[in-house]
């Protein structure tokens, strides 16, 4: 089935679909990630620790607390719930024996690594309920509209 451009279609008609579709879309991903950290037993603010890690390395609690904008308190309530679930470690650090970095463990990291495929795997499982012509079609529309949008 080939799709002729009809003259009747407006851009405020493309732009509702693709804002429908957007929305639903976010909303879907963040649904599956908030229930993936459910799951997991994790709060957001655990989950940002461990994204930070995995973003800048291992990190001073101080880090944290600026770039989360919580209290030094609550930043080591939370590392130290994290470090009693293995997800961080504590090392001293060599320029301040006062201080220590926090990094993640492998375990840590798998965790924000799960988080990301989450919501792409729940999109996938959506396109895996095209048929061939379908899925053929959607891709080249999707790379026509990337091809126009961003080049």
């Amino acid at each position: 089935m080939i799709l002729k451009h009809s003259h009747d279609t407006s851009v405020e008609m493309l732009m509702d679909v693709y804002r429908e579709l957007s929305d639903k879309m976010t909303k879907h991903r963040v649904v599956s990630f908030l229930k993936y950290l459910r799951n997991n037993d994790l709060n957001l603010n655990q989950y940002s620790i461990l994204s930070y890690i995995d973003q800048q390395g291992p990190c001073l609690p101080l880090q944290f607390a600026e770039h989360l904008e919580l209290k030094a308190a609550t930043i080591t309530y939370l590392v130290d719930s994290l470090e009693q679930r293995g997800l961080v470690r504590r090392t001293p650090n060599p320029r301040d024996g006062r201080s220590h970095y926090v990094h993640y463990t492998d375990a840590g990291r798998e965790l924000v690594q799960g988080a990301r495929s989450e919501g792409d795997e729940s999109i996938m499982e959506s396109f895996k309920q095209l048929d061939q012509d379908e899925a053929d079609m959607l891709y080249i529309m999707l790379n026509l509209l990337r091809r126009k949008l961003f080049t």
